[in-house]
């Protein structure tokens, strides 16, 4: 028997999808540590930890969303915005299209089935 797909069950699969390319580009960051200057050392950590960290948030908001209630829903909402607002502050390469079409795509889905989020 299938499942119907429910707005929560992909809203859900998509953050648990961008949470592990975050995390993937974390750890590759974090394995070109030895390849970098000394100087790049520093900062190369902070972008892998801040990395890690967006990984996270993106895992916690699609299991707050499943808690129904209005707070997690704005808390996914922000999480979102601000992913897609970074995306435009660095380079701009494949694995932040990608992860720019998750976020639109997540974005439309918790804008349009709002109501079933909370």
């Amino acid at each position: 028997m299938s499942e119907k797909i429910t707005p929560h069950k992909l809203a859900q699969s998509l953050f648990s999808l961008n949470a592990l390319i975050w995390a993937i580009l974390a750890i590759l960051t974090l394995l070109r540590l030895n390849q970098t200057s000394p100087q790049q050392k520093t900062i190369m950590l902070i972008i892998g930890i801040m990395m890690l960290g967006n990984a996270g948030t993106m895992l916690l908001s699609g299991w707050l969303l499943s808690k129904k209630r209005k707070p997690f829903y704005f808390f996914a909402l922000a999480v979102l915005l601000v992913n897609i607002l970074l995306t435009f502050t660095d380079q701009f390469g494949l694995p932040d299209l990608l992860t720019l079409l998750l976020d639109l795509i997540l974005l439309t889905i918790l804008l349009i089935k709002r109501k079933s989020f909370y």
